[in-house]
């Protein structure tokens, strides 16, 4: 039961840090789209960009702080 339990987490981490890498790189998608198109540091692409690359750093630190 230990194991299915230990693989389980191992998963569920494993997702989590693929998803927060997706978020990542979808806000720096945007940033870039954003900035190549004129976009400035107040446009809503740019805040949007921002937010994403974030709250995707910030699952991964938080993450990784759980797994100590």
């Amino acid at each position: 039961m230990s194991s299915e339990r230990g693989a389980g987490e191992r998963v569920y981490r494993g997702a989590v840090r693929v998803f927060s890498l997706v978020f990542i790189v979808v806000g720096l998608a945007v940033l870039v789209v954003t900035l190549a198109n004129g976009g400035g540091p107040i446009s809503v692409g740019f805040l949007i960009g921002i937010a994403f690359v974030g709250v995707g750093a910030g699952r991964l630190w938080v993450g990784e702080r759980m797994g100590r």
